[in-house]
């Protein structure tokens, strides 16, 4: 018999844990409030930039991938790095570009088809394993078409083109992996995402928490590997000119972009040093603004590590996706919108989590909370404007900020993730309090056996 899609007296799908229709009720209600907002501002008031964004915005779009259109006709070539529109990343996302510029006839058409198959390939495996936790195929329908079609995140990748998705599919792959307990496997691809950008290395800490050292060198080898493999594809035999090039196009990316306060862009930028460079009350020239950056980095990495040894490292597998995802989104001095992609890892852990408990009755504080700054974060903030200047990007700062303190207090423990250590807290429904991983699945696996 086809199965139907049930809503049950209190307002709740069956079958479908509450805190999944509450995340899609927030992604529509803050889209159809952007959506108003912007009506009303532009049909109304008659108001143009930036209160036209994101729907009706007249600009010209996807430059991050079009602006190396004339570069990539210099690949394995000195000129690749010093023409046109600089190249401005590091050298691993090179060889990416020269892949979708192969395809000679209409390479943003492939580039984007590319994304939009990453994307819906991404829900059909998350729709499968929702309906192996007990969700039925409707409800799972409706949950992955709603969260995907209300994905502003989606849309502003889509929009810019931005090569991001690269290093998000290697991030997600090695995550998979690492909770299959394939350890070369997961490490090898932090080791590449982390060559594309820097910030992905962090991942490397859930293997760190497993003690897995030989994983660790061996996807640092790969990463270096990668880099070098990279500069020759690039840019020929000449390796060492080439990362002058390379360190020269990165010093230029962090003075326009980094030290410069660009007001059309900003209301995008969701960093803490974003955050910073909005309400500081008298924002030092770039000369001196480099100095607070360098001060800014070194903070942000021994807090960092400092907290990742003193609590991180002893929580549940999705806890140190979830903390070392944040970490690598808020805290580079600069992180647009199409970062927050990186966000659709643990959500679909924290996803699968909720359907998993709802089917066995089992309660997870803090799961609820942190799907709500989830559905935040991926909905569009746009009508947050002040004096003609977009706050979206610092308000979503201040929810990271948040969602790293839920995932720092409320342990997300599964059945279906193993474990690694006796050290891993969880929560022990019975006490209230945290206790032992071991001790709660046993108490977890004798109440759904007497249940």
């Amino acid at each position: 018999m086809q199965e139907k899609l049930e809503i049950r007296g209190e307002g709740r799908i069956r079958g479908i844990a509450p805190q999944l229709t509450n995340f899609v009720a927030i992604q529509i209600l803050l889209t159809l409030v952007c959506a108003i907002s912007e009506d009303f501002c532009t049909a109304v008031l008659h108001l143009g930039a930036p209160f036209d964004s994101p729907f009706k915005a007249q600009f010209e779009t996807c430059l991050d991938f079009t602006n190396y259109r004339d570069t990539c006709k210099y690949f394995h070539s000195p000129e690749f790095f010093g023409y046109g529109f600089h190249y401005l990343y590091p050298p691993a996302l090179a060889p990416m570009y020269r892949i979708f510029y192969s395809y000679k006839e209409h390479p943003l058409g492939f580039f984007l088809c590319f994304i939009l198959v990453v994307f819906l390939v991404s829900g059909v495996l998350l729709g499968w394993a929702l309906r192996k936790r007990g969700m039925p195929s409707a409800a799972a329908a409706f949950f992955i078409a709603g969260s995907l079609l209300l994905a502003y995140t989606l849309w502003f990748e889509l929009k810019q083109a931005n090569i991001e998705i690269c290093v998000w599919v290697f991030v997600a792959f090695g995550v998979w992996a690492f909770c299959k307990g394939k350890g070369y496997t997961s490490a090898a691809c932090f080791g590449i995402a982390g060559s594309m950008k820097i910030f992905p290395f962090v991942y490397f800490g859930l293997l760190l928490a497993k003690r897995r050292y030989r994983p660790i060198a061996f996807g640092a080898l790969i990463a270096a590997v990668t880099t070098l493999v990279s500069l020759w594809l690039a840019g020929g035999r000449h390796i060492r000119s080439n990362w002058h090039q390379v360190e020269s196009r990165i010093a230029e990316f962090r003075m326009i972009f980094i030290l410069h306060f660009r007001p059309t862009e900003i209301g995008f930028d969701h960093s803490l040093f974003a955050l910073y460079k909005r309400f500081s009350p008298n924002l030092p020239p770039p000369e001196i603004l480099a100095h607070t950056l360098t001060v800014y980095l070194a903070v942000v990495a021994l807090s960092g590590i400092v907290l990742y040894f003193l609590r991180i490292r002893r929580l549940p597998v999705i806890n140190q996706v979830l903390c070392l995802c944040i970490a690598s989104i808020l805290l580079p001095p600069l992180s647009y919108e199409y970062t927050l992609i990186d966000l659709y890892v643990p959500f679909s852990l924290l996803a699968l989590l909720a359907q998993e408990r709802w089917t066995s009755q089992r309660k997870t504080p803090g799961i609820g909370a942190a799907l709500i700054c989830l559905a935040i974060l991926l909905s569009p903030l746009s009508e947050f404007i002040y004096h003609s200047e977009r706050f979206g990007g610092q308000i979503k700062s201040l929810v990271l900020v948040a969602l790293m303190v839920i995932g720092l207090k409320y342990p997300f423990a599964s059945a279906e993730i193993p474990e690694t250590s006796p050290r891993i807290v969880a929560w022990n429904p019975v006490t209230g309090k945290e206790d032992g991983i071991e001790s709660v699945l046993n108490y977890e696996s004798i109440a759904a056996k007497l249940s």
